[in-house]
């Protein structure tokens, strides 16, 4: 007489279980981390920074602005101007 134990060794079935003992040994490793690092973040350390104090130049009647355009050209306040000579002759004036 003969007995049967298991699924007798043929039959090769795929387990479809997940193992999760794993993941769970992670995620506690995870956990103790997390709780030991949180003191060390929320330290916190007083830094005074510089404040911004750069304050938009206000166009008044004796600011001058020379500008010169992508092409070379440039202009004193609105009037374009010719040469270095004529800049020139403008930077005289305002001295």
């Amino acid at each position: 007489m003969g007995m049967q134990v298991g699924n007798g060794g043929g039959d090769d079935e795929v387990v479809s279980a997940i193992n999760t003992t794993p993941l769970v040994d992670v995620m506690l490793v995870l956990l103790i981390i997390f709780l030991i690092t949180i003191p060390v973040a929320t330290h916190t350390v007083k830094v005074n920074l510089p404040r911004d104090m750069n304050q938009p130049t206000q166009t008044m009647m004796s600011n001058v602005v020379l500008a010169v355009t992508a092409d070379g050209k440039a202009y004193w306040d609105a009037t374009p101007l010719r040469d270095q000579a004529d800049l020139l002759e403008h930077l005289e004036k305002v001295a």
